[in-house]
């Protein structure tokens, strides 16, 4: 539902002004919306969740892609950034309620642990981030290196499933 929500709200505010910046299509065809330079802040019970800033989005009725990637800031009741997300690309499956980000995907959260892969899946049902893709995660005291990664949706606790390796610092 969430997604859903977040969705019409990227299309009702990044809407073109100029009549000249539009593109029609002749054929009648609905190749889907197009926006940029989207900067979108979602609140829940009164209070600021998330940002989500993108340079570009592709809507279709089931899929929104997010070809030249995203930030995504998370915050707390008092404001402050619990987590932050980026990657250079990102897709929303309405349907299945899940968002993928891929290439260069880094996860910071509130303790500065670093979560560094190429893909992560973001269910909004289960609240939880996943991805069964080689992770590197940076602590204040070591560098966890793995496969099958599991989060909550704050990336304030997590599991690897599988630790390949481990460096002290």
């Amino acid at each position: 539902m969430r997604i859903l929500f977040i969705s019409y709200l990227l299309t009702f505010f990044s809407c073109v002004n100029k009549l000249e910046d539009i593109n029609f299509n002749s054929s009648g065809d609905n190749l889907g919306d197009f926006a940029q330079n989207i900067e979108l802040s979602y609140y829940l019970k009164g209070n600021l969740e998330f940002k989500l800033i993108a340079p570009e989005m592709n809507q279709l009725s089931e899929i929104n892609t997010f070809p030249n990637g995203i930030d995504v800031y998370v915050y707390n009741n008092k404001l402050d950034t619990i987590a932050t997300i980026s990657a250079d690309y990102a897709i929303q499956n309405k349907i299945q309620h899940t968002v993928e980000v891929s290439r260069n995907v880094i996860l910071i959260n509130s303790e500065m642990e670093q979560l560094n892969t190429e893909q992560l899946f973001w269910n909004s049902e289960t609240k939880k981030i996943y991805t069964d893709d080689f992770v590197t995660i940076n602590t204040k005291n070591q560098i966890i290196m793995g496969f099958g990664f599991e989060a909550d949706q704050y990336f304030s606790t997590y599991t690897l499933s599988n630790i390949t390796g481990t460096i002290y610092l």
